[in-house]
């Protein structure tokens, strides 16, 4: 759990005020994430976390495509 702690952290002092670049760190989180899942089953919470984490970058992903939508308009 550190671990995704340290990379949420990480992630976003990277990406700073840069939503495709936290976007796509969160993306990439995600899916080192779910390949521990898939080798480990038994870890509940991670799963859980893996859980949150995907939402997260949808939620991510619509404040993107949203800021996008309004720099066309």
């Amino acid at each position: 759990m550190a671990l995704l702690s340290f990379l949420l952290e990480s992630a976003q002092q990277r990406a700073g005020s840069d939503v495709q670049t936290l976007c796509m760190l969160m993306s990439i989180s995600k899916d080192v994430t779910e390949r521990y899942v898939a080798t480990n089953p038994e870890d509940v919470q991670i799963q859980q976390r893996l859980m949150a984490m995907r939402q997260d970058l949808r939620a991510c992903l619509a404040n993107q495509a949203e800021a996008h939508a309004w720099a066309d308009s």
